[in-house]
Order: C-alpha cells, then sequence, then structure tokens
C-alpha cells in the first residue's frame, strides 16, 4: 500500500456538519465525505452524490436526483432520507460554527421544505434563492444511523476512510493509499520536513517560503480577500472622502511583496477571481497619495482620528498590515491609532457586532459570491457581517440576481453590483492570499485541488 505523509497546521475534524472554513480541516474531511454536488472555478457545478439537478424558474425550487449505487463506508446504501437528515441538520441550533459562523449555513436553510421522493430530493424555499447550490456543495451528506458515533467514529461516502484518530494524528485508507496527516504547528518544520524527504506534502507554508526552490512549491488562489472593513457606525466612515481616500492612500503592491512575500493577488473590490461575480474589466483603486489627500480636502476630514482594530491572528499578518495601513494613513494627513485583540473567536463576535472604531481587519473567506453580498453588504437583509453599509442600487441588483435561475443572468448582475462596491469603497480592499504548499518528488504528477484542498 502506498503511504502519503502530509504535515499541517492541525488535524482537528471533530462533527462534518460544523460550519467552518478551516482549510485542514475541510483537507481531510473532503476525502471521506462527499456532498451533493461540487464546485467548479467557473461557478457552474459537477455532480457527486446528485448525478443531476434543476432549479425552477422562479428561483425557489431545487430538485436532485440522488445517484443509485452510492454506499457509505459501512456498507450501507446513501439514500434520500440520509440526504434530507443531513440538509434538516445543518440547520439544527445545536450544530455549532467556527469565528462566529454558528447558524450562518441555518439561515438559508431555515424555513425551507426539505422532501425525498423515490430517488429525488427537493428544496423549496419561501423566498428565490438561486446560488443555494454555493452553500449546497459545501455540506457533506452523512447516513443518519452513523451521526450517533461522532466523533468516534466518521463515515462517509468518499474515496478514503478514517482508520485512525488522535490529537495530532489522523490516518486515512483506501484499498490502495493510505494518507497520514500530521498535526505540526511550525511552518518552518513542515516546510524542512518536505525538504529533508520526512513527508510528502506541507500545507499552509509561511509566505517567506514562497520563493523557495528547494522544493516544488504550489500556490493555489482562495476566495479570501484581507481588508479592513469600514464600521458605519463610526464617526467619518459615512463619508465617501474618507473611503475614496483611504483606498488611494495605500501602496497594496508593496504590501503584497513586503508582508506577504509576493504570495497574493491584489484585490479590485471584495471578491477574488474565483468568485461568480467578479469582474476582470474593474480595475484596482491605484496608489496616489497625492489623490487621497484631495479627497480629504473635498470631504472636510484632513486630520480624522481613524481607529483601527485587528485580531492577534487569521490573519497572521494583521499586526503588521496593520502598522503598515497607519503609516499609509499618516502621511496622507489622517490620525490613526490601532488597537489589537488577542481573543480571535471573541474579536469576530464584536466585529459582528460592531463594537470596533473605524475599520478592523478581517479575512472574508465564503466562495460564494452572494453570500458576500447578502451577509456584508446589503442594508435590507443586515447579515452576521453587516457593519451599517447601505446601497439601494446595489440592494437592488442582488434582489434581482437571487431571483434570476440563469447562471449567465446573474453573473451580469453581480458584476454590475461589485462595480459598485469597488467605487463605492465601503472596505479597503487589499489582496487574496494565496495558499501555500511544499509537495515532495514523489507527488510529482499531483497538485492540491481548489484552493489549496489537499484532495487525494
Amino acid at each position: 500500500m502506498r503511504t502519503i505523509r502530509i504535515l499541517q497546521e492541525h488535524v482537528r475534524i471533530s462533527d462534518p456538519h460544523i460550519t467552518s472554513d478551516n482549510a485542514e480541516r475541510l483537507s481531510i474531511l473532503g476525502n471521506v465525505f462527499e456532498p451533493l454536488m461540487r464546485a467548479n472555478e467557473d461557478g457552474s457545478f459537477s455532480a457527486c452524490l446528485a448525478d443531476s439537478w434543476h432549479l425552477s424558474e422562479d428561483a425557489r425550487t431545487w430538485s436532485f436526483s440522488i445517484m443509485e449505487g452510492k454506499r457509505f463506508h459501512d456498507g450501507s446504501p446513501v439514500t434520500t432520507g440520509d440526504v434530507v437528515f443531513s440538509l434538516c441538520r445543518m440547520r439544527d441550533e445545536d450544530i455549532p460554527g467556527e469565528l462566529g459562523t454558528s447558524g450562518v449555513i441555518r439561515g438559508y436553510l431555515q424555513g425551507a421544505t426539505i422532501e425525498s421522493n423515490g430517488h429525488n430530493v427537493t428544496i423549496s424555499t419561501s423566498v428565490p434563492m438561486a446560488d443555494l447550490a454555493d452553500l449546497l456543495s459545501e455540506i457533506p451528506i452523512l447516513s443518519e444511523a452513523s451521526v450517533a458515533a461522532l466523533p468516534d467514529a466518521f463515515i462517509g461516502t468518499g474515496g478514503f476512510k478514517i482508520s485512525k484518530v488522535e490529537d495530532d494524528q489522523v490516518v486515512l485508507e483506501s484499498s490502495e493509499t493510505r494518507l497520514i496527516w500530521q498535526a505540526e504547528p511550525d511552518p518552518d518544520v513542515r516546510f524542512m520536513a518536505v525538504q529533508n524527504g520526512f513527508a510528502d506534502v506541507a500545507a499552509k507554508l509561511a509566505t517567506r517560503h514562497a520563493q523557495s526552490n528547494a522544493v516544488r512549491i504550489h500556490r493555489s488562489a482562495t476566495t479570501v480577500c484581507a481588508t479592513f472593513m469600514l464600521n458605519f457606525d463610526a464617526k467619518h466612515a459615512q463619508n465617501p472622502y474618507l473611503r475614496r481616500a483611504i483606498n488611494l492612500a495605500v501602496d497594496v503592491d508593496s504590501l503584497m511583496q513586503d508582508v506577504m512575500f509576493g504570495a497574493a493577488d491584489p484585490l479590485t473590490g471584495p471578491l477574488t477571481q474565483r468568485h461568480l461575480g467578479f469582474d476582470p474589466a474593474v480595475p484596482a483603486w491605484p496608489f496616489d497619495p497625492k489623490a487621497a489627500q484631495k479627497e480629504l480636502v473635498r470631504g472636510k476630514c484632513l486630520g480624522a482620528d481613524v481607529v483601527i482594530d485587528i485580531p492577534a491572528i487569521l490573519p497572521d499578518e494583521a499586526p503588521l498590515l496593520a502598522e503598515r495601513v497607519a503609516a499609509y494613513l499618516a502621511a496622507i494627513g489622517l490620525n490613526p491609532s490601532i488597537r489589537k485583540d488577542e481573543d480571535r473567536p471573541g474579536y469576530a463576535m464584536r466585529v459582528r457586532n460592531r463594537e470596533i472604531g473605524t475599520m478592523a481587519c478581517f479575512d472574508s473567506s465564503p466562495g460564494s459570491t452572494f453570500r458576500v453580498f447578502w451577509e456584508k453588504f446589503h442594508s435590507g437583509f443586515a447579515g452576521p457581517w453587516w457593519l451599517g453599509y447601505t446601497n439601494v442600487a446595489f440592494d437592488a441588483l442582488v434582489d434581482r440576481a437571487r431571483s434570476t435561475s440563469t447562471l449567465e443572468a446573474r453573473r451580469t448582475l453581480y458584476r454590475e453590483a461589485y462595480a459598485l462596491l469597488r467605487n463605492d469603497a465601503p472596505w479597503l480592499f487589499l489582496y487574496s492570499p494565496q495558499r501555500l504548499s511544499a509537495i515532495g518528488p514523489e507527488l510529482s504528477d499531483w497538485s492540491p485541488s481548489t484552493g489549496g484542498l489537499l484532495l487525494f
């Protein structure tokens, strides 16, 4: 049996239905469990446990044909009842989420009618949900009978079974391959293990490893947006001149080189190139301190206090990033100050509750354009990460998009909304960090999957 050794920051997996965007966790579980469909880079979806699906013209009813012959690792067949159970379990109030995400997925399925009929599963929502597939592609299907065994046994339908779970090691096996996932918190140790032949893959390397030639370094584009979200409850944040000045003041290209060692892609708005609504025609904000100062003069906010809240980690570069951003803002005539929070879960909740200063460093991560727009910018919904921003034209475009069943028509609407956000600048748009992996010579024909997940 072939053995592949993988080092990553941690190997905590817990309940597969916990809402999380943690790539370490998702990499392990993604080899064990399968959703109804998987998202592709272009916004389309590929069959997984569902072999076909249909969205009604009013974007309220999704119908899925469940693939016949699929079995769980314990030999039991995958039934439509298991699919209905898994989807309903995701809206259970007892299922938590990480870093303030509790209830996010539940909110989209709450009130929906989820039924099975023969080999089909139907989801009917009370309001149009044209992008529901974005969420369904992230929900693993479990057998109802196996849930009682969690977290001692993990029974999925994926290509690998879990044979061992310990605090620092998880072992997965197929008929031909054994995957040994080992926890190693130090990125330098992970990198050296691959370089010296003790491991085959090292995940989530430090950005300084991006320029190494010692081993093959794979750079994966992600849906993460490193930004500073402006709090519209704070003084001056509603001033569009201030918001434009902040985006003009920061040299993003220099930040990517100095802070991220080039392992990042610049943002032109609140989406990455992997999002459905990203528009390549929308330009990034230029670095223009003189233009920034003129905006401050027009907006009568020269010398304004700007309180910058940051977490100590996630993003790990937040302290250095804040120092650099504060220097740029001071250079155009603002008065920045930095407040660092050591409690990362608590920080997420304080951002969510708008208990912050002028702006807060945050790494927006949903891969769904709809979720980014709906949860963070739509004033009618005022979602979990909405910080008081209002743009009536933007809201109208998102409302139309969620009711539009055709993918390309929806993409066009989202691109219009994206351009509005870029120009209105409710965030300081910085970059999307790349996910770096070191890969040994034994895996010369393998690379990480979408978003840097380690799927085999």
